[in-house]
């Protein structure tokens, strides 16, 4: 899965995206309002790094916790628990 962030693609593999909707499952209608939210929370301080110091994808080990923040955002957004209603 190509995902666009800002002015970049990045290659997300579907394997990772399927692998957290399938952990992801059991949230929606849980009532764990909190662990979603620090979930959310843990997902976006990743990808705000990243807004603010585009170049940290250049380091390997950062650009893995980015691919799969970004594998986590898709999944949860597939769960439809992404944003607050």
């Amino acid at each position: 899965m190509i995902v666009q962030y800002y002015d970049s693609q990045f290659d997300i593999p579907d394997i990772l995206v399927e692998k957290y909707a399938k952990d992801f499952e059991c949230l929606p209608g849980s009532g764990q309002y909190e662990s979603i939210r620090q979930l959310r929370d843990s997902v976006y301080d990743i990808l705000d790094a990243v807004a603010i110091e585009p170049d940290l994808v250049e380091e390997k080990e950062f650009m893995s916790d980015f691919i799969q923040a970004l594998a986590m955002k898709q999944a949860l957004a597939k769960h439809g628990i992404l944003y607050d209603a």
